[in-house]
């Protein structure tokens, strides 16, 4: 674990303990208000959903009331939200009523929200532009659950992904998506656009389909990690390749089927893996593994009535799922995506391989601290995981070939 600490200087600071969390996890929320001047630089965006992209145009709005070229001078702090810290600790330095140090984990902690402001401030520092009475709020957030910590970015992370989606939506870009999935007994729980109920959005289908686009993703070279890591940008590259998602029709549900099956099946069939081994399987304990907090977990694209007791992570299960995009082969003819050896392949090869896959996801787990945030973002994870996809599926072609 590395840890960092960094300095801030606050006109004002404010300690308020969470009237939830505050004595079970000792969460505690420190409110300060910073010159924008004396921002620290280097401060880690790890744990944010998105990475900034000041270049869209509600940014050059931020940036020129930054700059005070808008509205009344000094008012940047009342008009933005500010910007969002977890950290280890926060402690007043001695001697220093004004300074506070601020202690944290450069792997798994930092600027969960507001890291576009955060930039635009650095910017502007690095070129001596920022007024100088010109002030931003600082929320750091202490005794936050390691596992906390990537639900809590992509809530705080969503607002400008939500509303793409249903500008799209309003755009009709769903359309072919809505037709391709209407019928099916899930189609009541998707949501279309930001206004509708639902549990699973088109955004997280979009995500899905953007881990098995081999037009975009065709080998081990690059690998599919913002469906994971970065929502927004799944969906930015549909807007722009919406033919290669077409391709992906005649296996769309099979995905689907595909999201669900390995999220329930994995702790299941870790424990059966270990059993044959020899070993205990504990696989719900492990740190990737969600247990219900009151009810049993109910699958979305499953047709059954069947309850589960576990589920895996997002952070663990889309790189293994990524992975078996080694089964997709496209039709010569037109193009269209299928899976090599049909469908049932592909069920065949995760019954076979869930026990390692979920074994390499824990040893990624043990390098990153257990930060599951960590385990989604780590290349090597990914690439490691696709490896041992793609060598299974050449020992399986080389003794068909006996």
């Amino acid at each position: 674990m590395t840890s960092e600490t960094f300095v801030l200087k606050a006109a004002l600071a404010r300690r308020l303990p969470d009237p939830n969390f505050g004595k079970t996890t000792q969460l505690q929320h420190h409110i300060f208000l910073v010159n924008a001047r004396d921002l620290p630089a280097d401060l880690p965006l790890e744990a944010n959903a998105r990475r900034p992209n000041t270049r869209k145009q509600v940014y050059r709005e931020v940036r020129e009331s930054l700059l005070d070229e808008t509205g009344e001078k000094g008012s940047f702090h009342l008009k933005n939200k500010g910007i969002v810290i977890v950290a280890d600790s926060v402690t007043q330095k001695p001697g220093a009523a004004d300074e506070y140090s601020i202690r944290l984990n450069r792997t798994s902690q930092g600027i969960l929200d507001g890291g576009h402001t955060y930039k635009l401030i650095m910017d502007a520092q690095a070129k001596g532009e920022l007024p100088e009475d010109q002030y931003v709020f600082i929320h750091v957030r202490t005794g936050v659950p390691n596992e906390w910590v990537a639900e809590i970015s992509r809530g705080l992370n969503t607002s400008v992904q939500v509303q793409d989606m249903s500008l799209d939506n309003l755009a009709g870009k769903f359309t072919w998506l809505k037709d391709e999935l209407r019928g099916h007994d899930f189609f009541g729980k998707l949501a279309w656009s930001e206004n509708d109920d639902g549990v699973f959005s088109a955004r997280d289908i979009i995500a899905l389909m953007y881990l098995f686009n081999v037009r975009l993703f065709p080998g081990s070279e690059a690998h599919p990690i913002a469906g994971y890591e970065k929502k927004s940008e799944a969906l930015r590259v549909f807007e722009e390749a919406d033919a290669t998602f077409r391709m992906m029709k005649p296996i769309l549900t099979d995905i689907l089927y595909l999201h669900d099956w390995i999220a329930f099946t994995a702790a299941p069939f870790y424990n059966k893996g270990a059993q044959r081994l020899g070993i205990k399987g504990r696989g719900a304990a492990l740190s990737f593994v969600k247990q219900p907090t009151r009810k049993p977990f109910e699958a979305v694209f499953l047709d059954t009535a069947e309850k589960f007791e576990s589920r895996l992570e997002d952070a663990a299960l889309f790189p293994i799922l990524a992975a078996f995009r080694v089964f997709i082969v496209q039709d010569a003819a037109t193009g269209k995506m299928k899976w090599s050896g049909g469908f049932s392949a592909v069920r065949r090869a995760w019954e076979d391989l869930a026990y390692e896959l979920m074994k390499a996801t824990y040893n990624t787990s043990l390098e990153v601290g257990r930060a599951k945030n960590a385990i989604g973002k780590s290349r090597l994870h990914w690439d490691g995981i696709y490896q041992k996809v793609e060598n299974y599926k050449l020992r399986k072609l080389s003794a068909s070939l006996v």
